[in-house]
């Protein structure tokens, strides 16, 4: 009986050994995110319609550490020129093993009341053949015991496509009646 009362103490202790070395490496990878480095990859039109302009967004995450780091999510916001032009969110986990860099992909929908106020800025962005300020700031956010957020902010110049430009050029010529 003493035998049994004894194994069966240590399977659960074994059984909370293992939890904790679980929850110490769940934790281990969520604040590996802090060291995360990120950068702006690209912007493409993924569509056009009566309401919106959808771009796909594509960001880098460079991983300093040792270990993995574990990125739940992310909201942002995109200004062009210091102006705000919409808002995306990343929903997908991204998983980023030491010293590598991965591509978080999300969709941005930018409303055609905000690109009123990139219009002012058009003449400029052709003019400089596609180059502008681009500015994303936001927060990752890892879940773990509820949700903790870790602010970013990227500041680039970038070439937009001459795809995008002769958007822009065409976004100058349009009326709304």
């Amino acid at each position: 009986m003493k035998t049994k009362i004894i194994a069966g103490i240590f399977a659960i202790l074994v059984i909370l050994l293992i939890a904790g070395l679980y929850l110490f490496s769940q934790i281990q990878e969520k604040e590996a995110f802090k060291n995360v480095e990120m950068d702006f990859e690209s912007v493409e039109i993924k569509n056009i319609d009566l309401q919106q302009i959808t771009l796909n967004l594509n960001l880098k995450a460079y991983n300093p550490n040792k270990i993995p780091a574990t990125l739940d999510g992310a909201d942002y916001e995109i200004y062009l020129d210091g102006i705000y032009i919409g808002n995306g969110t990343l929903n997908e986990q991204l998983i980023i093993p030491p010293n590598e860099t991965k591509i978080a992909r999300s969709e941005v929908n930018i409303k055609y009341e905000n690109l009123n106020r990139l219009l002012n800025i058009t003449d400029e962005i052709v003019k400089n053949n596609g180059k502008v300020d681009i500015m994303i700031k936001g927060n990752a956010y890892v879940e773990f015991i509820g949700r903790i957020n870790f602010p970013f902010k990227i500041e680039k110049k970038i070439n937009l496509s001459e795809k995008i430009v002769e958007k822009i050029k065409e976004l100058k010529n349009f009326k709304i009646f």
